[in-house]
């Protein structure tokens, strides 16, 4: 159970249906409670932001999924082909600055 369930003592059935993704925070903070079928993900913010850096953010998630697709697609192509292949590295970087992200946000 993370924190965020912890504070509102409510832990939901997992989603069954393909597709949806729940995603809940408390009144503070950044963390976020993140519902995947049967998976719990857990999103926050570095203590730099103002978060408490008990996840990744959501821009390091975004860069997952992305890497995560890519390596998948190249060794599903890889099987189909016949290649062989010992595995598959996908490195990815992004460029957010928090401070100036949301320069105009407030």
């Amino acid at each position: 159970m993370n924190d965020i369930s912890k504070t509102t003592g409510i832990l939901p059935e997992p989603i069954e249906a393909e597709g949806v993704v729940v995603v809940r925070g408390g009144g503070s903070g950044f963390a976020q409670e993140i519902l995947v079928g049967s998976h719990r993900l857990t999103a926050d913010e570095p203590k730099v932001a103002g978060g408490t850096d008990t996840g990744p953010s959501p821009y390091d998630l975004l860069l997952a999924s992305l890497g995560s697709c890519t390596s998948m697609t190249v060794a599903m192509y890889a099987r189909r082909k016949n290649w062989p292949l010992a595995g598959v590295t996908v490195r990815l970087r992004h460029s957010k600055i928090h401070a100036s992200d949301c320069a105009e946000c407030e």
